[in-house]
């Protein structure tokens, strides 16, 4: 079975939505808010609760279609509030379509080569209002990189999630390995994907250059400084 069909049945046990981020993104969030890789759309539906116009897409389609499920159990336009799209394409996917702030939190982010992420950030800019601001969810890469922090161990009631991360033949790359074992079957499901890592200080200079300013980093939802043996980096920037 693939990786990411099991992984989407497992998901908001693994990472499930903390109160804390939500109430973070919720701050930033504006009237509308757009969540680029939502996976199962669990933030989404929060704002919505919240009276945010949020909406969601991911290019993982079992994670999609878990989303619209959840939205039409809850009496929502499921299949208006999510699609499958892609990072790479997003301004294609929302033609015409302008937010107060857009979201992109779990790492998604380093999943799309480097060029990719500075247009990513390129068309994020675009489709925000005046004023309108970016809430970035990234691993803090001097923390895992440079200080080797690991990943900690994820157990819940029904199965084990671990992370880590190799380096690969091009230097500027890492190789993702990821394993999920399924306690009452005892399957183990193992994935290694390439990571395009965003350093802090190469992030800040993505952004400058994108047209956002106003950053501020955090090490956590809770606002705690950013580094210091913390894994998170969050960021939010707004549009000039």
């Amino acid at each position: 079975m693939d990786f990411y069909r099991v992984l989407s049945r497992f998901y908001d046990e693994i990472f499930p939505l903390s109160a804390e981020c939500s109430r973070f993104v919720a701050g930033h969030a504006g009237r509308t808010l757009l969540d680029a890789g939502c996976g199962t759309g669990e933030l989404v539906l929060e704002l919505q609760g919240r009276g945010v116009d949020a909406r969601g897409f991911d290019l993982d389609e079992g994670m999609i279609l878990s989303a619209a499920s959840t939205a039409a159990k809850r009496g929502l336009p499921g299949n208006d509030l999510f699609k499958i799209a892609d990072l790479r394409r997003v301004k294609e996917s929302y033609p015409s379509v302008s937010f107060d702030a857009v979201s992109c939190l779990g790492n998604t982010l380093v999943h799309i080569p480097f060029d990719k992420q500075f247009h990513f950030l390129q068309d994020i800019r675009e489709m925000l209002n005046p004023g309108g601001v970016l809430v970035l969810q990234i691993i803090n890469y001097n923390t895992v990189v440079h200080d080797r922090v690991p990943f900690p161990v994820i157990e819940t009631e029904h199965c084990l999630f671990t992370r880590d991360y190799a380096a690969a033949d091009d230097e500027k790359e890492l190789l993702f390995h990821t394993e999920l074992e399924v306690k009452e079957t005892g399957e183990i499901y193992r994935n290694t994907i390439t990571h395009y890592p965003l350093y802090p200080e190469t992030l800040m200079a993505s952004l400058s250059m994108a047209g956002f300013s106003g950053w501020e980093t955090y090490g956590s939802y809770r606002g705690e400084i950013a580094g210091e043996g913390r894994l998170p980096l969050i960021v939010t920037a707004l549009r000039d």
